[in-house]
Order: structure tokens, then C-alpha cells, then sequence
């Protein structure tokens, strides 16, 4: 055997109501000066939060947008420097992380996320942003979260849907990790633990929307995908989900739906060791064809044309996953991808490349 492993250097806080320790946290990094990046949906949610910090809350950006548009970050970056302040506390889920992330990057700010949906990115080096139609990505360890509260309470107010979608966004890095580049044993442990979580979770929270115990294991799933994330990397299917946002508009969790059961019967055969840890993870026979019929049982979106995507526009998308995919255990070619989205533009049953 024969692997590099890199801790991950975040910390990590998980309890119901866990959200009003954010002090705790904030003086622990020897921080006095707030700044909170959330939506505007969420703003009407967090008065608990905010109250809880008392003068420490400096500042709240309350524009977070899908995607992270580059104006949103730079509107963002503008206040928290107006705003002197030494403290990001993103409170949401992937777009508003993004907020966080830019800052970070930018600046000596000391990043904490209040997360309140399974996205998992709170602990990934990997950082986006929406420049014009394209969804621009990069890797920098600074990015990770110092901290990271874990509050299910927070996350009873997702819908089926969101629940659904989101929850496919974190399923899939799960299962990418299991066959990306930097595969290994560590790895292996999030993955499958994360997948089991995800799949019944997901399930009760949908049946339950108030069923804590149901909540908790989604968000922890989610957890353990930022790690998957983070220690293995991603291969052609969030890449494929990064052309479908940046130059189509089509929502990240939307797309993970759709494209997760085809990206996985594309790197069947190449990637077996991986299929069986899925099979085994989700108690299914197939590994594509067991997250197809998952994705089904919670009603999440079927295809690409349900999405409203063009069918005329997936040679430009099959173009640009080509050029923007550093690996992939199965080749990548114009004509292999170009099948792979015409699969999930029609939203039949995946059938293996």
C-alpha cells in the first residue's frame, strides 16, 4: 500500500443549536470585528445570531447570489474593508461560502461558516466565481474555513427540493472521491460513510422535513464530502457541473441531479474497485443505476431538457468539459462526453460506456 494523506486543518463544531456558539468561535480566533456574508432570505433568519455577537457584528452583506457573480464578491470584499474588519462569518450554503472565500483569499480575514446546507465546500481549497457566463475555479488552501459550525436546526427550513438537490451536489463528491485523482484509503472512509449517510438522510428529511435526527445525518454527509473533496479532488462530473452553471445558468445542484448517474456509467467499466464501495454504500446492484433510481425516489430533476437546457448547446458544453478536465479515470474525448449529456439531456436509464 502506498498513499499521501494531508490532514485537514479545519475545525469543526456539530450540535443542535450549535449556531449561537459563533462568539465562542470568533473570540477563539482572537477576532472583534464581524463581518457576516448571508442572503437576503437568510438575513430574516439569523437575528439570533446577530445578537448573539453583539458589538462584535461589524458589518452584514446580505447579496449572496447562485454561483458567486464576480460583482456580488467585489461588492462584499468593498463593505468588509470599509468595515475594518478581521472576521468572515459566511452563514449559508455554497454560493454564500463563495462570499467568504473571496474575501479570504483577498485579504488576512479570518474565515468561519455557519452552514446551513449540506454543500460540503466550507472545508475545500477549491474556490469559485461567475465571471460573465463562465465559472471560474481555483485551489488555494487559504479558502478553507478555520471553523465551521454544524447546526441541523439551521437546515429545516430547506424545502424537498433544496434538500433533494443540494443533498445530490454532496452525494456526488462523495462518489467522485472514490475513483478521483488523489484517491486514497482516508479518503475511502469519507467517501463511503458519507454516501451511506446522504442516501437516508436525504430520504427522512424529505418524508420529515422538521425530523432533526434526519437532518443531521445530511448535514454531516455533507461534511464528509467538503473532506472528500478536499483530500481526493473531483473528475468529470463537477467539471461537467461548472460548464452547465458558468455558460448555461443551470442551478450547481440542479445539475448534479441530472448528470451524477451518467457520469458514473461513463467511468463504469474503467473504475470497478469504486462501483463495488458505491453498491456497497447504498445497498444497490449498480452503481449508476442505483444513483439514478435514488435520484428518482426523491424527485429531484430528471434531465437536462427538463433544466431548459438546448440540445443544440451540448457540443458547446462537450467542448468545454474537454478543455477544462485535468482527470478522469475513463479518458475524456468530444465524442464520449457528447454521449454522456445526450444521455442526461434525454433522462433515460444510464446505459455503461
Amino acid at each position: 500500500m502506498q498513499f499521501e494523506y494531508t490532514p485537514i486543518r479545519t475545525r469543526a463544531v456539530f450540535a443542535e443549536n450549535a449556531a449561537l456558539k459563533l462568539k465562542d468561535e470568533v473570540e477563539k480566533l482572537g477576532c472583534n470585528r464581524v463581518m457576516i456574508a448571508c442572503s437576503a432570505g437568510m438575513a430574516k433568519r439569523i437575528n439570533h445570531i446577530i445578537e448573539s455577537l453583539g458589538a462584535m457584528c461589524a458589518a452584514i452583506y446580505d447579496g449572496a447570489k447562485p454561483h458567486c457573480p464576480e460583482q456580488v464578491a467585489m461588492e462584499a470584499l468593498d463593505l468588509y474593508n470599509k468595515k475594518n474588519a478581521d472576521c468572515i462569518v459566511a452563514i449559508g450554503g455554497g454560493s454564500t461560502i463563495g462570499i467568504g472565500k473571496a474575501i479570504a483569499l483577498r485579504t488576512d480575514a479570518k474565515f468561519i461558516v455557519i452552514a446551513t446546507t449540506p454543500c460540503g465546500s466550507e472545508s475545500t481549497p477549491i474556490y469559485g466565481m461567475l465571471i460573465g457566463n463562465h465559472k471560474k475555479t481555483g485551489r488555494d488552501p487559504k479558502v478553507i474555513a478555520r471553523s465551521t459550525i454544524y447546526d441541523p436546526v439551521l437546515t429545516t427550513g430547506l424545502n424537498a427540493h433544496l434538500t433533494g438537490t443540494i443533498g445530490m451536489n454532496s452525494l456526488a463528491h462523495c462518489v467522485e472521491a472514490l475513483y478521483a485523482k488523489d484517491q486514497n484509503p482516508i479518503s475511502d472512509l469519507y467517501a463511503i460513510e458519507g454516501i451511506s449517510a446522504l442516501t437516508k438522510g436525504i430520504k427522512g428529511s424529505i418524508i420529515n422535513p422538521a425530523d432533526i435526527s434526519a437532518r443531521s445525518q445530511v448535514l454531516y454527509g455533507g461534511m464528509l464530502s467538503g473532506y472528500c473533496v478536499n483530500l481526493a479532488g473531483i473528475a468529470i462530473h463537477h467539471k461537467i457541473c461548472h460548464v452547465l452553471g458558468g455558460h448555461h445558468g443551470i442551478p450547481h445542484g440542479e445539475s448534479n441531479s441530472v448528470i451524477l448517474p451518467y457520469a458514473v456509467a461513463y467511468n463504469e467499466t474503467t473504475a470497478p474497485s469504486a462501483m463495488e464501495k458505491i453498491m456497497a454504500a447504498m445497498g444497490t446492484k449498480s452503481a449508476s443505476g442505483g444513483i439514478y433510481d435514488f435520484a428518482r425516489d426523491i424527485n429531484v430533476p430528471r434531465s437536462l431538457k427538463e433544466l431548459g437546457m438546448r440540445e443544440d448547446h451540448l457540443d458547446v458544453a462537450a467542448k468545454e468539459t474537454v478543455e477544462t478536465t485535468p482527470f478522469n479515470p475513463k479518458p475524456v474525448d468530444f465524442e464520449s462526453v457528447r454521449a454522456l449529456l445526450q444521455q442526461a439531456y434525454e433522462g433515460n436509464r444510464p446505459i455503461a460506456f
